[in-house]
């Protein structure tokens, strides 16, 4: 075989591999692009390490009140954690902690639920959202709280609100 012909049938099979390669590759959506990317160019998933923790990110913080009422203190999934002056969460095991969001199961209680709760806490989910920046670290400054409370406590539960950050 020639030279030029070996070149011109090696570019031939190059080609042809390259096209079919790029049929079957999958594109990206628009939702999938980062904002400037080409088409094509799909979004890349940040990576998450143990425990919820992005790396390059500052890590995220509850200001929990649980031990340190006058001031609070910066916490990581904590078991025990106030949400408010009227709610508190005990037992807590949180199934993710950040970047953006933290959410976790465990026991119920507060000062709208006396005498009824003290005792017997409330099976709730929480969530802990809209993280801030303060002094270096990131805070959630909001929660929300799903239960199944008796009809009759949930105008007064405390199930959504603004957490405290230093």
């Amino acid at each position: 075989m020639a030279p030029i012909t070996a070149i011109r049938s090696l570019t031939a099979v190059s080609l042809l591999g390259l096209a079919v390669a790029a049929c079957g590759a999958p594109q990206a959506t628009m939702a999938d692009r980062p904002p400037g990317a080409a088409p094509g160019e799909a979004r890349q998933a940040a990576p998450v390490e143990q425990g919820g923790v992005v790396p390059g990110q500052p890590p995220v913080y509850v200001l929990n009140l649980h031990g340190a009422e006058k001031s609070g203190r910066p916490d990581q999934r904590p078991a025990r954690l106030v949400l408010s002056e009227f709610s508190s969460m005990s037992g807590v095991t949180w199934h993710t902690w950040g970047p953006t969001r933290a959410t976790g199961a465990g026991k119920l209680s507060g000062t709208w639920c006396l005498p009824q709760c003290m005792d017997t806490p409330y099976d709730a989910e929480v969530t802990l959202s809209n993280v801030m920046p303060v002094k270096g670290k990131g805070y959630f400054t909001r929660y929300r709280i799903e239960s199944d409370l008796p009809q009759a406590q949930r105008p007064d539960a405390d199930l959504s609100g603004v957490l405290p950050t230093p």
